[in-house]
């Protein structure tokens, strides 16, 4: 009997181990691809900046952002600036040029799903820490690439699926799934233009329909950003 326990509980190791390998190699080469953990978790504020293609027009934008703290991302529009803060605590959405007059708050349940973009290091840093759970799924195709697809738990409502090139390991897709304030909400974004920044960060400096000039780690950003104003 004891026998037969340890045969059917080798199995079992024997059918999980060879793909919880295969996710930490994955993730593994991925964070070496984007600069090595000792780089990512050294990261403690970002600044971008650059411009959003809108029908035919340039908007500015700009990020900033302090790590496992607060996150802004501000537009400027025919003279009037919105912009969309998140903190531990709370968020807020200003958009006057759709008739705002003062930021709205995002929900909590908002708030709590989008935790995970205050970890500046990345969620796959450390994962298993965190508490996320990752499985590695079939290859899909993205714009004709054989694409390897990640499937990350961030929590019990947000799963995050990352599309990988596999000649390069750079995360080419992202699609995000969450359900909140009783809606299933899906996001998909695709990642283009992907350079160092000077301390050896790779991030894409295109996405969608946005497209930095500059990315600045460990600059000074000002904590009053993050708290809304008309």
């Amino acid at each position: 009997m004891k026998l037969l326990i340890t045969i059917i509980i080798s199995l079992s190791f024997a059918n999980i181990s060879p793909a919880q390998n295969n996710v930490d190699s994955v993730v593994n080469k991925l964070i070496d691809v984007m600069g090595g953990k000792e780089k990512l978790v050294a990261i403690n504020s970002i600044k971008k900046s650059g411009n959003i293609e809108f029908s035919g027009q340039k908007i500015p934008i700009t990020y900033y952002a302090i790590n496992n703290v607060a996150e802004r991302t501000e537009f400027t529009f025919s003279g009037m600036t919105g912009y969309n803060i998140l903190t531990k605590d709370s968020g807020y959405n200003f958009s006057p040029f759709q008739g705002q007059t003062s930021p709205e708050n995002m929900t909590a349940e908002d708030v709590k799903l989008s935790q995970d973009d205050l970890d500046l290091a990345g969620i796959l840093v450390d994962y298993k820490k965190k508490g996320y759970n990752i499985e590695l799924l079939e290859n899909e195709d993205v714009d004709g690439v054989d694409a390897i697809q990640l499937k990350i738990d961030i929590a019990p409502h947000k799963t995050v699926f990352y599309f990988i090139d596999p000649s390069t390991y750079y995360i080419i897709r992202i699609k995000a799934v969450t359900n909140s304030n009783g809606q299933q909400n899906t996001n998909t974004s695709d990642f283009y233009n992907f350079k160092k920044t000077r301390e050896g960060i790779l991030y894409p400096y295109t996405f969608d329909n946005i497209t930095y000039d500059s990315i600045e780690i460990n600059v000074p950003v000002n904590p009053n950003l993050f708290k809304p104003s008309k």
